[in-house]
């Protein structure tokens, strides 16, 4: 019988990179990162039956939703103004933006049990970034298919409402997507931060993580102005998908608190991103080892 391979070994390789050398160079980093990386697909690639029990179930919760979404539509026929295809495109960013949030932030949602076993300390040992170093080890490939179902999504709807694309268009696309995601990154690093000094936010993750998204999958503007409110100015998770959507809709602009709301995604996502980290380094500065 074959012994498995030791995928401890292989993400710890990263230590002899720069060993010989005073100078731990920004190349020697990189190759950590990817070491460390290689060693969490290749772990989740060994339960091949697992990963594809959890593709199928992604499919399946997606599945859900948009027959929820859909059985609405038929018996409306609209949702506050919004046609299907409209409410389809609005889908499709979520989804877009989700996809690579679940792929490369996954390991945020975990990081309270790295924290509680003490596994941070190890990380805080190496020579490199800790979040980075979380990142790459909680690598989770099966995000990929939240892009692959982005993408179907984002087809579909173009042929139901045939958006009129430019040079200009695809641009803003890549940016509020970029935008969202910094969003969605964000609220998961500000989330993980609190284990700093809670251990334990499993709460949090569940109610400003997953069922926070469930605002997403519907125009805001059909919510109560208190709860638009709060996703526009102090949660502003409507930046995800619902702002700019009205900029590839040419929506007009009374659902918006102001029109220029519809350009602000890429801006908005910074200050979110840039405040997780100031708030994550906040964390880490005042870690103390859990102990064991």
């Amino acid at each position: 019988m074959s012994q498995a391979p030791d995928r401890k070994a292989d993400s710890d390789n990263f230590m002899q990179y720069g060993q010989d050398d005073s100078i731990y160079t920004l190349s020697d980093e990189l190759r950590s990162y990817l070491a460390i990386l290689k060693a969490a697909v290749q772990s989740k690639m060994e339960y091949r039956g697992s990963f594809v029990a959890y593709i199928f179930t992604l499919i399946g919760f997606y599945g859900a939703q948009v027959s929820v979404i859909a059985l609405m539509l038929n018996r409306f026929k609209q949702m506050g103004g919004w046609q299907p295809g409209e409410v389809a495109f609005l889908y499709s960013l979520l989804l877009l933006c989700n996809g690579m949030v679940s792929a490369i932030f996954s390991g945020m949602t975990e990081f309270s049990e790295l924290v509680r076993e003490g596994t941070f300390d190890r990380v805080m040992l190496r020579p490199l970034s800790e979040l980075g170093q979380i990142l790459a080890m909680k690598f989770e490939p099966g995000g990929v298919a939240h892009l692959i179902l982005g993408i179907a999504a984002l087809a579909v709807a173009d042929t139901m409402i045939d958006l009129d694309w430019t040079f200009l268009k695809g641009v803003f696309l890549l940016t509020s997507i970029a935008g969202g995601v910094f969003i969605l990154a964000g609220i998961r690093i500000i989330i993980a931060s609190v284990s700093f000094f809670a251990i334990k936010n499993q709460g949090l993750q569940h109610l400003l993580v997953f069922s926070a998204r469930e605002f997403l999958m519907y125009p805001v503007h059909i919510y109560s102005f208190p709860v638009r409110l709060l996703l526009t100015f102090f949660f502003p998770i409507a930046f995800v998908n619902f702002y700019p959507a009205h900029y590839f809709l040419e929506k007009e602009g009374q659902t918006l608190f102001h029109p220029s709301l519809a350009y602000m995604s890429f801006p908005i996502g910074l200050v979110v991103l840039l405040a997780s980290l100031v708030f994550w380094r906040f964390g880490v500065n005042r870690y103390s080892s859990t102990g064991s």
